[in-house]
């Protein structure tokens, strides 16, 4: 079955195809009307990037990699990486009291 949106619906969701499709692939797995696995398919992603949807979006379903549900999220850089890229780390290391 073919579903037709047209591109204006698209643009004012602020919504791109494959965004339209892992979302309404976590819908209906919220909804418990899709399995996990089905839902992956549709929304054509990696199973474990669609299991990271599910658990950032709170959405409880069966996961095939029960660690990752129980993973905290951790601000781990707080800025803007490409500063760490282009850092001058001898001034800290010359430095024992920075």
């Amino acid at each position: 079955m073919n579903i037709v949106i047209p591109d204006e619906v698209l643009q004012a969701a602020q919504l791109t195809p494959a965004d339209l499709k892992r979302e309404v692939a976590l819908l209906l797995v919220q909804r418990q009307a899709l399995p996990v696995e089905q839902a992956t398919q549709l929304a054509d992603l990696h199973p474990l990037e669609f299991e990271q949807l599910l658990v950032q979006r709170h959405i409880s379903a069966p996961l095939q990699f029960k660690k990752l549900s129980a993973l905290q999220t951790r601000e781990a850089i707080v800025g803007d990486p490409e500063e760490l890229v282009h850092f001058d780390w001898t001034r800290s290391c010359n430095n024992p009291s920075i």
